[in-house]
């Protein structure tokens, strides 16, 4: 299942509805898994989606989780993997999305680094480049 980064960015289209629910009910699966073996709270994710920075281990490490999950975020190099991203994404997704990342490219783990701060940083990044369309779930 490579929906990846769907669940961390979803786009509201303009045009028609987006994300379906068809969409989403196919991500509640990982959600839910992030959600029982992180630990953390729902309304920091909410909070976090809607642009309070929140600063918590358990939200970074949810979201390195789903990262991981969707296979994007390369474990042993800690690098992200941006076209495994875009090529998992709905077509109306991935123009908004790849605008929404350009300038967040530099967010990746060296060596022995942190990746639920760095999965944090990247979607700290996101959220604020395009808060109109970032969402996490």
């Amino acid at each position: 299942m490579e929906w990846l980064m769907v669940l961390c960015l979803l786009v509201v289209g303009v045009r028609a509805e987006f994300p379906t629910q068809e969409f989403l009910e196919a991500l509640k699966p990982v959600v839910a898994k992030c959600e029982a073996s992180t630990g953390v709270d729902k309304a920091l994710v909410d909070d976090f989606s809607k642009g309070t920075m929140v600063d918590d281990e358990k939200l970074k490490c949810y979201m390195k989780c789903i990262f991981l999950e969707f296979q994007v975020l390369d474990e042993t190099t800690g690098h992200f993997r941006y076209e495994r991203m875009l090529a998992a994404l709905p077509q109306e997704m991935k123009s908004i999305a790849y605008e929404m990342g350009r300038n967040c490219i530099h967010f990746k783990g060296e060596g022995a680094a942190n990746l639920c701060q760095v999965s944090y940083d990247l979607h700290r990044c996101w959220q604020q480049a395009d808060p109109e369309h970032y969402f996490l779930m």
